[in-house]
């Protein structure tokens, strides 16, 4: 039990350091111990027919690992989805401050603008300053060019804040979906453990007997508590 909870550990460690893991093998881990876990219950009607004590604790024993490293899955997708979450809070921010930028300089750049124009229209009509009118009128088109260079430097941070928002939302709804799938699978093999321990506590005190003498295996995907009733 202890190796595979720090299987499980390990894994999650790896995922969180490459940036943007692949987290798909928690999902596995957790729906392969839950399976193992049913098993584990199911071969239990077979040692009953033996009336094993030791086999069936055995089994148990197997079936409350399987469900601890379900659990231990369960842990590392949690841990997972909160990264996620943290990281979509700071993509938020980020684009927040890019686009109140980008109306600053919206801002200038209109500015700039009319300040060309009034340049132009003075220097057509004050001819007498027409050395000055026409000094102004470049700064004022230097002014309005490297305004324009800004806002579109501007537009194309924001755009890429916004991607990069977009892209983490996506793999946010995507390891919610996961993480709701390795709960599922978790309680499932939890619930397996439980009952297998109750069976092997049983199993010192009676011995289950079916038609023939003993009760058949349960077949995988059937409910486990009918055949315990």
């Amino acid at each position: 039990m202890k190796f595979a909870v720090a299987f499980v550990v390990l894994a999650l460690i790896g995922a969180i350091n490459c940036g943007y893991p692949h987290v798909e093998g928690l999902t596995d881990i957790a729906q392969g111990s839950a399976n193992q876990a049913h098993s584990a219950v199911a071969s239990q009607y077979a040692a009953a027919q033996r009336a094993s004590y030791a086999a069936k604790s055995s089994l148990a024993q197997q079936a409350a690992q399987a469900a601890a490293t379900a659990q231990a899955a369960l842990a590392g997708k949690h841990v997972l989805l909160q990264n996620l979450e943290q990281q979509k809070a700071r993509a938020q921010a980020n684009l927040h401050e890019e686009l109140s930028q980008l109306q600053s300089a919206e801002k200038l750049a209109a500015a700039s603008s009319a300040t060309a124009h009034a340049a132009a229209k003075q220097a057509a009509i004050i001819r007498g300053a027409a050395e000055n009118a026409e000094a102004l009128a470049r700064q004022a088109d230097n002014a309005a060019h490297n305004a324009a260079q800004a806002l579109a430097s501007q537009n194309a941070m924001a755009a890429a804040a916004k991607a990069n928002l977009n892209e983490i939302e996506h793999r946010v709804e995507a390891t919610r979906a996961d993480y709701l799938a390795t709960k599922e699978a978790t309680q499932k093999a939890v619930d397996f453990a439980q009952k297998a321990q109750q069976n092997a506590a049983a199993a010192g005190s009676h011995s289950i007997e079916g038609p023939d003498g003993g009760k058949p295996a349960i077949p995988f995907g059937h409910d486990v508590q009918t055949y315990f009733h």
